[in-house]
């Protein structure tokens, strides 16, 4: 899930560069009345919320967990494999355990003392703030760009979901 989310950022923000330079060029504009789908696909045991947060207790059974517009928190004594927040923020509170990877789309990671990450911890257009104590296995990344004083990830990303960006994206959910 996480790699498929990262490869469906770099194509939005590969859409927003071409649609800049373009713009004065009619042979290249494509007709917006076709539109385009951004998917995101579920699978049995995924946890998805969208304009809401995403806790994660022990008593759940969760594959990956992905929020949009909303925070995930994973709790004390909980298992997951991958936690994705898209415009939110990422908390594995201590004693939790993520068998994958952690990433943050503008948001930030929290990483409390105890806490354990199997996987790579990624923040994009937000921090990844480690107690210390705090296990990660894998890699700690953080990628922000500021361009003309706004955060490129932020204004891609909200252009995109908010059905702003050119390309007429639209958010649909699947279940594989």
């Amino acid at each position: 899930m996480l790699r498929s989310l990262l490869s469906a950022l770099a194509v939005l923000s590969l859409l927003a560069l071409p649609a800049a330079a373009h713009a004065g060029d009619d042979a290249k504009k494509e007709d917006k009345s076709k539109g385009g789908k951004c998917t995101i696909s579920v699978k049995k045991g995924d946890l998805v919320s969208q304009g809401k947060d995403l806790v994660i207790d022990g008593k759940n059974a969760v594959r990956d967990a992905l929020a949009i517009d909303g925070n995930v928190v994973v709790r004390a004594g909980s298992t997951v494999n991958d936690v994705v927040a898209i415009r939110g923020k990422v908390t594995v509170e201590a004693g939790a355990r993520v068998s994958g990877d952690v990433t943050a789309i503008n948001g930030n990671v929290q990483l409390q003392k105890g806490a354990t990450i199997a996987g790579d911890v990624t923040a994009i257009g937000g921090e990844v703030q480690a107690d210390e104590g705090a296990t990660i296995a894998g890699d700690k990344n953080q990628l922000s760009i500021n361009i003309n004083g706004e955060e490129f990830f932020k204004k891609i990303v909200g252009a995109a979901l908010s059905g702003t960006l050119d390309g007429n994206c639209e958010l649909r959910f699947t279940e594989e």
